[in-house]
């Protein structure tokens, strides 16, 4: 099954949870986006899917902040594909 994805944006000046295309919110602050979403993320586990969740910082790249995944789930990382040619061999 995919993974989760819990996704927060910022829409007209609002916060919100975007998951698979569906819009929870508006909140005031994209901290209060991240925790919900956080919650929600959680919720997922119990019902045995993986979850993440991604917030943008203040450039606007995307962080998954949050994972069910047991390697490094409270460590922020950004989200890419790019792999050091060391890590990959």
């Amino acid at each position: 099954m995919a993974t989760a994805l819990y996704i927060v944006i910022q829409s007209q000046e609002q916060w919100w949870v975007d998951f698979e295309g569906h819009g929870h919110g508006p909140f005031e602050s994209r901290e209060q986006a991240a925790l919900e979403a956080r919650n929600q993320a959680q919720f997922m586990t119990h019902l045995q899917r993986a979850a993440e969740v991604l917030v943008p910082d203040g450039k606007g790249k995307y962080w998954i902040v949050w994972s069910s995944r047991a390697d490094g789930a409270t460590l922020p990382r950004p989200v890419s594909s790019h792999v050091p040619k060391a890590a990959a061999a």
